[in-house]
């Protein structure tokens, strides 16, 4: 699902349930958005996103200067956290 065009500009009709449902999810850390595809209801933090664009959860981390993390660091560091869901959101300045 594409939230903004090419040019980065927003797509309202489509933002709009996802926008008020990352709002709820920020307040209480809970919420659900319903797909405009298929008009299914769904636990916002369960769906996964196309290249892992957005991730929300609980914790975080930031890395700065740090070169590309293999798939073992990866899977080392959810198992570090006790096996829980990892989501790689990487991106630069």
């Amino acid at each position: 699902m594409e939230f903004y065009t090419d040019e980065w500009e927003e797509i309202e009709d489509v933002w709009e349930p996802f926008g008020e449902a990352i709002q709820r999810w920020y307040e209480t850390g809970l919420a659900t958005a319903t797909c405009q595809h298929c008009g299914q209801a769904g636990d916002l933090t369960r769906w996964t996103w196309e290249d892992d664009y957005y991730a929300f959860g609980y914790l975080g981390f930031e890395f700065w200067d740090w070169p590309e993390f293999s798939p073992r660091f990866l899977e080392r560091f959810a198992h570090a956290l006790g096996g829980h869901r990892t989501v790689l959101v990487w991106g630069k300045l």
